[in-house]
């Protein structure tokens, strides 16, 4: 089932990621990719809430779905995944730099975002998923087996 659930999360590369200040949660839409390793990336600014709140409090969930497929296959083919994790700062500065090569390779819309002084990539390491098929079957699986 693991393997199922990365290939689908490396499949898509829009997710919904939540963040709290510790009091209120926050969401952002947020464009991503996943590194070989499993961990998940994606591009921010200092100056953001989202980033304020994973300094304040590194434990995040990020949902990534199928929904774009909708209507036309029905609500029953509907897969969702939430990967609950924690924010895993670079120790490496030529990692990071890596990590944004990635993202603006896959997602050129960024390239404003990358290229701004101070910016940040969250860097997620999956603790747990959840994934939800249809509208009734759902299962957590560990992020290691």
């Amino acid at each position: 089932m693991l393997d199922t659930i990365l290939a689908f999360v490396a499949s898509r590369d829009l997710g919904v990621l939540a963040t709290t200040d510790g009091g209120a949660p926050h969401c952002s839409l947020m464009a991503y990719v996943m590194l070989p390793d499993g961990h998940i990336c994606m591009a921010t600014l200092p100056d953001t809430r989202k980033w304020r709140n994973i300094l304040e409090n590194p434990g995040v969930s990020l949902l990534v779905d199928n929904r774009e497929l909708l209507p036309g296959l029905g609500r029953e083919a509907l897969t969702a995944v939430t990967v609950t994790g924690r924010h895993d700062p670079f120790s490496d500065s030529g990692e990071e730099a890596a990590a944004k090569r990635l993202l603006a390779e896959r997602h050129g819309q960024l390239g404003g975002i990358l290229t701004r002084p101070g910016a940040r990539v969250i860097r997620i390491r999956p603790t747990a998923y959840q994934i939800v098929e249809g509208p009734v079957r759902s299962r957590v699986v560990p992020a290691t087996p």
